[in-house]
């Protein structure tokens, strides 16, 4: 029986989490962009994407006015609550603001001039919408209480937002290997004939199946749970049908739990009758896509830039005979999250600035590209074969799986 870990725990294991990313985190990325101020700041229903990473888990969402200020001076690091007190927050956070004569950002203001920084990072990006979230009338206000020195001296937070929420701990790196296996319990069992009874269940009805099971343990999907079939006869992927024998079948479920997202994809043949094995043909197409998996996981350097890695990969893709795509993306509190981004399943040639992030250690993603061929035994009918895989990029420099068997297909 599957179970999740309770409630009061999670919250008490994501608190714990939280205060060392923002100790440990913070002041790296800080000084490796060589910002000395950091400022948070949204209105309440109108969050910055990144302020829901940054609070307890408890605290859920801003109040009214909500402002974090993190600073980093001769190596001293201090991260501050510019909104309201509040009990949850200042256990990990200073309270900056105190004076209940001033407004917040008037107290905001009067600290900066007194801190003097020389660089201070806002929320505003034109490649991430999850490094954009200061709105135009917060800016406006801001800079309504700032001198035209501290003006001039806001800039683009884009690489700070962006390491922030790609970075996972040692800690958080163990946890995502158990989520991810709940996860997968749960496909394992969607592709199986305790769901499935070819001839009479629908694809529709595994959706459900899946979704009430996520449901059933106290937890979302970021997106909603998607069953496909291709078959003979039947050109590209049907979303929706009585499934039958001799189906080739595809899942895409993603799971949020602990607050870190999944994402997988995989494949299941649905055995004729009389059959006990995937016929070999299927078998050896679909190993181009796990080839594939391979030469991307080789292209994942250090360094490199979303777009380099998707350029090397489909080059060694295609010197192999592969016909393949590639739209590899991170994972972690969003499940299209932000960081290396290597490809989109429409620009496969490059992605322009949005592909231009390169490649850090300590890092989640889901390995998402598929392979196509033309199977003779089909008519020669073209058929994608699809994968997903949530893998994390570690300090040895290597991408790992954190789930068995992504070289095989379920035979149902």
């Amino acid at each position: 029986m599957r179970k999740v870990v309770p409630l009061k725990k999670q919250y008490e294991i994501m608190d714990n989490s939280l205060k060392v990313r923002v100790n440990t985190i913070i002041p790296e990325i800080m000084q490796e962009y060589g910002f000395d101020m950091w400022i948070v700041l949204c209105r309440e229903y109108n969050e910055d994407p990144i302020y829901p990473t940054m609070i307890p888990a408890l605290c859920l969402t801003a109040r009214r006015l909500s402002c974090l200020v993190f600073t980093m001076k001769d190596g001293n690091f201090v991260p501050y609550n510019f909104g309201r007190p509040d009990g949850r927050i200042n256990q990990i956070y200073t309270q900056g603001y105190v004076n209940k004569e001033l407004t917040q950002l008037e107290a905001l203001a009067k600290f900066i001039e007194e801190f003097k920084p020389e660089k201070i990072g806002i929320n505003t990006s034109l490649v991430s919408g999850m490094g954009d979230g200061l709105s135009k009338q917060l800016y406006d206000d801001l800079c309504a209480e700032l001198s035209d020195e501290y003006i001039g001296k806001l800039a683009s937070a884009y690489d700070l937002s962006t390491r922030w929420i790609e970075t996972r701990t040692p800690e958080e790196l163990s946890r995502y290997d158990s989520i991810y296996h709940l996860a997968m319990d749960i496909c394992c069992e969607a592709f199986s004939r305790n769901v499935i009874t070819p001839g009479v269940t629908t694809t529709t009805e595994v959706e459900e199946w899946i979704a009430q099971e996520i449901n059933n343990l106290g937890l979302t999907f970021w997106f909603s749970p998607h069953v496909d079939l291709q078959r003979p006869g039947l050109p590209g992927t049907a979303n929706s049908g009585i499934i039958m024998h001799g189906d080739i079948l595809h899942y895409d479920v993603g799971i949020k739990y602990f607050g870190l997202c999944t994402d997988s994809q995989r494949l299941a043949y649905v055995l004729k009758e009389g059959e006990t094995e995937i016929p070999e043909y299927i078998l050896k197409a679909f190993a181009k896509t796990s080839r594939f998996q391979d030469i991307v996981c080789e292209e994942h350097i250090t360094g490199r830039t979303g777009n380099d890695i998707l350029r090397t990969s489909l080059a060694r893709a295609k010197e192999e005979g592969i016909n393949a795509m590639l739209y590899n993306h991170p994972v972690g509190f969003f499940g299209h999250s932000a960081g290396t981004v290597v490809g989109l399943w429409d620009m496969q040639g490059g992605i322009g600035l949005k592909g231009e992030f390169p490649l850090h250690k300590n890092t989640c993603y889901a390995l998402e590209l598929n392979t196509e061929s033309a199977l003779s035994e089909w008519g020669g009918q073209v058929v994608r074969f699809s994968a997903e895989e949530t893998v994390s990029f570690t300090e040895d420099g290597k991408m790992n799986y954190m789930f068995p068997g992504r070289d095989k297909m379920f035979a149902i």
